[in-house]
């Protein structure tokens, strides 16, 4: 053996130790001697892509081909080096050139999938996986790789046989598991997920990652107090995991288990304004925040996104019509949907064309009929990667592309880190700023987003006349049940909230107890996901704990919409909540001729009821703080007159108000429209008031 050989072994050898500084620096010898040693210039490359330097990784191994190209592993580590830089078309290369070398290694035939998957390639990536696991049936990656492309496909059955095979051959990597269960998750066989996840935590139970999975697959299942248990196992073993944080205090406010509140709460602030990684901004909205901490949180958030996609190249915007495009996940049976298909449908195709862009399911309900026939075009982009979608955008040069979900869970945020239109806004569907530098606009109003706090939003505001938020006149209820049927005293006064959970909270709770203590006569009527929710009996609990009687909070478990309208019908007052007001279910209460009585917050999230009741054209029932708030709620709870002529009012003139014109709204958005486009053609971007 010669002392090349040997010197290479021994440095060989310390390198599958994973004593990577070692290797390095005999590996260094080795080419201080011998500076054309392709051996030791490509390994060196594989220590420097084990350490994560990746771009120095291609030098040397480019270096180690230059001198002999023959052998297979060179190319193939060159392929993933350039991958990790995100050259991905030379990457694919460099795996086609290793798989001609040698075409019988499953792991290169893997690797090219990963790649070809990655540049949204899904018959050329399907190919190379399927020959992955052709040449080696045991070849645990090319199952895994072929399951993520069948999954990108949308052939979830198919995917989940790949990614069982992958777990079948290693059953101890935590990523097969957990896509098998994701994959299950994803058809509703919750059940089956969470007994893989169970058995993969049984196999390794220190993985932080399995028990916030866990988490997931029981919220999903409904099981809330599950997924706060599981979510507290996986902050015990990675206290500083964000997402598990935000969950879990999300989780516990489902509950209304505000037993920790302030401790979470106060964990979750420090890690936002620490900056950790994945804090969702949308938790700040429920709890006592500024607009300048939401504004910290959401910018932290959508960084991460904009250093994981390029922006695609600029281009201008014609003097003609405006091509729109309307961004979501939420084109089902969702309140956004009841919201915006009125505005959709009165766009004026004078002046816009306008397209849907859906990267949701498909629930099969009216809804979804509705909206898909509101647009001009409707593109079901569901299981679309970020890259195939926003180049669907760009190929039909969109102009204006309206997010309608903000930092909500589905977010096609990726899609929007890609800039595939010239001018990008958020509408509607978050209340706060997306802290992002790929978003120019924000739509509110003038009390929602008054132009005194712009200096709190990264985007330039754009004020709609009247309530930013988009109705029609289409609700429908059914006929409600009587008082008796839904457990209320005949002759209570009938304070009702039917907000989500989250959005209750001690203070609120403080306010509603001294209204009840005040008025002996009335009972608080809440929703609940369930008969067996276990947030009713933390909110009896509470309220009881408040001195008042446990049994006079009524729950109201959820219905279809048109029976849930109808439960308004039996409601005296709608008591609003803060720092996230009611949203869609104020403009519902309205509707029905339920008044609502708020108080005017600091936040967007906290302003949206003054909105809504400017709009309708009672201002008055809007309060200046909790004080006020709690005497408006008892001044109207006692005078019965007066709440029988706000209903006649709102059953009257207040549904032909601005709030619930469809066609004001479109003609509004359109204006808006044009003023970003006349912006953007002059180079500059702007506040942008909307005339009345």
């Amino acid at each position: 053996m010669s002392d090349l050989t040997q010197a290479f072994e021994e440095a060989l050898a310390l390198h599958h130790q994973g004593r990577l500084r070692d290797a390095f620096e005999r590996y260094a010898k080795i080419l201080d001697a011998h500076p054309d040693s392709a051996p030791a210039l490509h390994y060196s490359g594989v220590v420097l892509l084990q350490s994560g330097e990746p771009s120095r990784a291609v030098d040397l191994i480019r270096r180690a081909i230059a001198i002999d190209n023959a052998p297979a592993e060179p190319w193939n580590h060159l392929g993933l080096a350039l991958d990790a830089v995100e050259r991905r078309e030379a990457a694919v290369n460099a795996f086609k050139e290793a798989a001609r070398r040698a075409p019988t290694q499953a792991e290169i035939w893997s690797n090219l999938a990963g790649t070809e998957l990655a540049l949204a390639r899904l018959d050329d990536a399907e190919a190379s996986a399927k020959k992955a696991v052709e040449v080696d049936p045991q070849h645990a990656a090319g199952w895994f790789n072929l399951a993520l492309v069948l999954e990108a496909q949308g052939r979830i059955l198919a995917a989940l046989d790949a990614a069982s095979r992958a777990a079948a051959v290693r059953p101890d990597e935590i990523a097969h598991a957990g896509l098998v269960a994701q994959l299950q998750e994803g058809l509703g066989q919750f059940a089956a997920a969470r007994k893989t996840l169970e058995g993969a935590i049984a196999r390794r139970p220190t993985t932080s990652a399995l028990h916030s999975q866990l988490a997931r697959v029981h919220e999903l299942a409904g099981d809330f107090t599950a997924a706060a248990a599981s979510l507290e196992n996986a902050l015990r073993l990675a206290p500083d995991d964000g997402p598990a944080l935000s969950q879990l205090l999300f989780v516990r406010k489902q509950l209304a288990d505000w037993r920790r509140l302030p401790d979470l709460r106060a964990r979750f602030r420090k890690g936002v304004l620490a900056g950790r990684a994945w804090m969702t901004p949308f938790l700040l909205l429920s709890d006592p925040s500024t607009r300048a901490e939401q504004r910290v949180a959401a910018v932290h958030w959508s960084a991460q996104f904009e250093t994981s996609a390029s922006p695609g190249a600029p281009r201008s915007i014609g003097e003609g019509r405006l091509r729109i495009g309307y961004l979501s996940s939420d084109y089902y049976d969702h309140p956004t949907v009841a919201l915006i298909a009125g505005a959709i449908e009165a766009h004026d195709r004078g002046r816009v064309e306008v397209v849907g862009y859906s990267t949701g399911h498909n629930d099969g309900s009216p809804s979804r009929a509705r909206i898909e026939k509101a647009f001009d075009r409707f593109v079901d982009a569901a299981h679309w990667s970020p890259d195939q979608i926003a180049a669907r955008i760009r190929a039909d040069a969109i102009d204006i592309l309206i997010d309608l979900k903000g930092h909500t869970a589905g977010a096609p945020t990726s899609v929007l880190a890609r800039r595939p239109a010239p001018i990008q806004a958020h509408y509607l569907g978050y209340p706060g700023t997306l802290g992002a530098m790929f978003i120019d606009y924000l739509i509110g109003d003038s009390v929602v987003t008054p132009l005194p706090h712009a200096a709190d939003y990264a985007e330039a505001l754009v004020l709609l006349p009247g309530s930013y938020q988009a109705n029609d006149r289409s609700r429908t209820a059914a006929t409600a049940p009587s008082r008796r049927e839904l457990g209320l005293p005949e002759d209570a006064v009938v304070l009702c909230c039917f907000n989500n959970t989250y959005k209750l909270n001690p203070a609120v709770l403080d306010a509603w107890s001294r209204i009840l203590t005040a008025r002996s006569d009335a009972v608080l009527w809440l929703l609940a996901k369930s008969a067996t929710d276990p947030a009713i009996d933390n909110l009896r609990r509470e309220i009881a704990d408040r001195g008042v009687d446990a049994s006079r909070l009524v729950f109201a478990a959820h219905r279809p919409r048109a029976d849930y309208l109808a439960l308004y019908t039996h409601a005296d007052l709608f008591v609003d909540t803060w720092p996230y007001n009611a949203h869609t279910t104020a403009s519902d209460a309205l509707w029905m001729g339920c008044p609502v009585v708020t108080w005017l917050g600091e936040t967007f999230a906290g302003r949206v009821g003054a909105s809504l009741l400017t709009a309708v054209g009672l201002p008055e029932l809007v309060a200046s703080d909790v004080d006020r708030y709690v005497e408006s709620v008892l001044a109207l709870a006692g005078d019965a007159t007066k709440r029988a002529a706000l209903r006649d009012y709102l059953l009257g003139p207040g549904r032909s108000s601005p709030l619930f014109d469809a066609a004001r709204t479109a003609r509004a958005l359109e204006s808006a429209y044009g003023s970003m486009a006349a912006d953007f053609r002059q180079g500059v971007r702007r506040a942008i008031v909307v005339p009345a």
